[in-house]
């Protein structure tokens, strides 16, 4: 039984009851397309580790090594989707595609399991400003760039660890760190924390913090008449006792010869 995978490469709907759907329309509007560009980058990353049959990379005897149910593989994609039949749920290939296909901002849609990997987000965070920099010429380029005022670019620029762009895919996370370098900025790509994180952070750092309640004050408990009582009865006959020792013991001494 054959394992199907579909691989689409704009973004897919947020809901996943929808992508099943999206992913359909998506086949029938691309068929008969060729591949776009980010479906034959994924092509080559995929089979430059397991080779396609077509390609006459197995023998005769070692053709059941390959993992793709259909051959040749470039005809599985079209346009903006792939539709990748393994052999059987090969967990080692499975997970080698969804590495590959998250690298190139691509969604897989695992259609038997019902579950949709989408690509990881990322965004800018500007790390330092270049020396010697003509700040005034960098925030002219530098503000269309970011989609913003010149007033809100230079208010990032003053900002530590400012976040310049986010949710982006690698690639073009990346390439806006090799344009901001050029224009005088240090910058670095970090991947997008998610938004139930980004939520909990921001009901922690919005939530009041919590008054301190003083530890209770240990009760000091009242000695009972009885034991009051008690204790000076025993107090006085060890008093009592002492003094007769003491006098028993200067009879003794005084009434002993010396030798």
């Amino acid at each position: 039984m054959t394992y199907i995978l579909k691989v689409v490469v704009p973004p897919v709907p947020s809901d996943n009851l929808s992508v099943r759907g999206f992913a359909n329309t998506l086949a029938h509007t691309s068929m008969d397309l060729p591949p776009s560009a980010r479906l034959l980058q994924f092509y080559d990353a995929i089979t430059a580790r397991y080779p396609c049959a077509s390609s006459g990379a197995y023998s005769t005897a070692s053709a059941a090594a390959c993992p793709w149910a259909d051959t040749p593989l470039i005809d599985c994609l079209t346009g903006d989707i792939g539709v990748i039949s393994l052999s059987y749920k090969n967990i080692e290939v499975l997970s080698f595609v969804l590495r590959r296909a998250g690298a190139l901002s691509l969604t897989v849609i695992d259609t038997q399991a019902g579950l949709v990997y989408r690509p990881a987000r990322f965004r800018v965070v500007l790390a330092s400003i270049q020396k010697n920099v003509n700040t005034t010429a960098m925030l002219g380029k530098l503000a269309p760039l970011l989609r913003c005022t010149p007033e809100q670019a230079a208010a990032l620029l003053a900002t530590p660890n400012a976040v310049l762009r986010g949710r982006l895919d690698h690639v073009t996370a990346q390439r806006l760190v090799a344009t901001l370098h050029l224009l005088g900025c240090n910058c670095k790509v970090e991947k997008e924390p998610s938004r139930s994180a980004q939520k909990a952070a921001a009901k922690a750092a919005a939530a009041p913090a919590a008054p301190r309640l003083a530890a209770p004050r240990a009760r000091t408990q009242m000695p009972s008449p009885f034991m009051v009582a008690y204790k000076g009865a025993v107090n006085r006959a060890a008093y009592f006792v002492q003094a007769v020792l003491e006098r028993l013991w200067e009879r003794m001494t005084a009434t002993r010869p010396y030798s």
